[in-house]
């Protein structure tokens, strides 16, 4: 019976994005980005993935950044989570990622797993993706063909699937609306402290100048094979004014994100508990976001 021992590949270290995406195109499906590897290493010991080349992409410092100007965040996708949290002091959108990446694991974990690796992981029950999404992320691909951007809930297509053909490479998530009157929360549920979520929710809120929200993104995790967007709770909070939106509003905001949910019964929990949980993580966040723009204004 073949050990783990006898398991191998060939280790490939890029320096630039170009020399890397020249590795995958030369040996295609054999070959694997190596963005942290927390994920590819469980999937590697459970014997769901095999590879003759491994690209290790965390001596390329192009891809390792994470700054905001003109409104706009911008994160490499070599960035580490540990580096999300250091950087929470940029806005209250970075604020938001930093705190979302501390609920995810461990310290010592957090220093190794990339924001590009969790984003090409694809997992439904990502805690990172519903915030992004929420706020209307956009990210940067690039491959031999050159590069292209879209927005992240398009990325993600299913459990463990998105939108990359085979030698292209995530560069970049960048956030708009990143400074300004803004805020953005992430709620979940999970067994543990560093578990992934049983359901999860986010929501950000921007408001104009008179106080009213111009711009609102609701997101729902582990409902669904991919993270969604609730358009229904979003067209509810869009024109109120700050200071209006009461416990109705919310909680008519929560009930649209429990309808759109496609929770599924499972070990862990079962459908009825999670369109319960959606409803109410989804109303507490936007009170939270509400308390956060009237206290900045």
């Amino acid at each position: 019976m073949e050990t783990m021992a006898h398991r191998s590949f060939e280790y490939l270290r890029p320096e630039t994005v170009e020399q890397a995406i020249e590795m995958k195109a030369a040996h295609g499906a054999r070959a694997r980005y190596w963005a942290g590897g927390t994920d590819m290493m469980l999937l590697w010991n459970r014997r769901e993935v095999a590879f003759d080349y491994c690209i290790d992409l965390t001596y390329v410092p192009a891809l390792k950044y994470i700054e905001c100007s003109n409104g706009t965040l911008r994160i490499g996708a070599m960035a580490s989570l540990d580096d999300l949290d250091l950087k929470s002091d940029l806005g209250p959108l970075a604020g938001t990622l930093g705190h979302t990446a501390r609920l995810m694991c461990t310290k010592q974990t957090r220093t190794i797993a990339t924001v590009g690796g969790n984003m090409c992981h694809a997992s439904p029950s990502a805690d990172l993706t519903p915030p992004l999404v929420a706020m209307g992320a956009r990210c940067r691909l690039q491959g031999p063909d050159g590069e292209r951007t879209m927005l992240l809930e398009d990325f993600h297509l299913g459990v463990n699937e998105k939108a990359l053909t085979d030698a292209e490479i995530l560069t970049e998530i960048h956030v708009p609306d990143a400074d300004g009157k803004v805020a953005a929360r992430y709620d979940r549920v999970a067994r543990t402290v560093v578990d992934i979520a049983l359901v999860s929710s986010a929501v950000f809120l921007k408001a104009n100048d008179d106080n009213r929200i111009e711009r609102a993104g609701v997101a729902l995790g582990a409902v669904a094979p991919s993270v969604i967007r609730v358009n229904g709770a979003e067209e509810a909070l869009v024109g109120c004014d700050v200071s209006e939106v009461n416990d109705g509003v919310t909680a008519a905001a929560g009930e649209e994100a429990a309808s759109a949910a496609r929770a599924i019964s499972d070990i862990r929990a079962s459908k009825e508990y999670r369109k319960d949980m959606v409803a109410t993580l989804t109303a507490r966040a936007i009170r939270q976001c509400v308390n956060s723009l009237e206290e900045s204004a």
